[in-house]
């Protein structure tokens, strides 16, 4: 199991504050087997796939299949009603499971001010239910910390809430969360 990405959504815009993906990995067309030996151009040779894959890269850091899972599971995030009745604390703000999508699952967390998401790649059987329990407050607790985090970037009187989240600080500790994670 490991998370591949995760997305900080405005709860009040609805706009993504944050988005990355942790994995490395080459899909079909944008791999060495999509291009021919044009430097450059993708196996038609009618797009330049250098320059489409810089200027997306120039916005998120994160692949595209992953912020397609990312918005999917935001929408169904915004459609369900993730308020548990009388809970507390970080189990107040855990939506849990938001779908799955081939070997990747989503999970979401909800805060007054943000929306998080984050993609795992997952290996465990439905049906081994401890250790779905376990990953659940693994998958918990990284995510309070990320919020803790956002939180933090917020304290900057400069900084805009429905704003793109570009402190290096909160990038530094969600990459160092993120790898911690990984290597359990």
């Amino acid at each position: 199991m490991s998370l591949a990405a995760i997305a900080v959504v405005s709860r009040r815009s609805g706009k993504p504050l944050y988005m990355r993906s942790f994995v490395e990995s080459s899909d079909l067309l944008f791999g060495q087997y999509g291009q021919n030996e044009t430097v450059g151009a993708d196996f038609f040779g009618d797009i330049l796939v250098e320059e489409s894959l810089a200027q997306k890269s120039s916005e998120w850091s994160c692949e595209e299949k992953y912020e397609f899972m990312l918005h999917a599971a935001s929408d169904r995030l915004d459609e369900m009603k993730w308020k548990k009745p009388g809970a507390a604390g970080a189990d107040a703000c855990w939506v849990g499971l938001l779908c799955s999508m081939d070997s990747f699952n989503a999970y979401g967390y909800v805060t007054t001010n943000a929306n998080y998401v984050v993609i795992v790649e997952d290996g465990i059987a439905p049906d081994n239910v401890q250790l779905q329990k376990s990953r659940d407050v693994e998958l918990k607790t990284l995510i309070s910390y990320v919020h803790r985090a956002y939180t933090e970037s917020l304290l900057n009187p400069f900084s805009d809430l429905n704003a793109k989240i570009t402190s290096e600080r909160f990038t530094t500790n969600v990459k160092s969360l993120v790898a911690g994670f990984n290597q359990i």
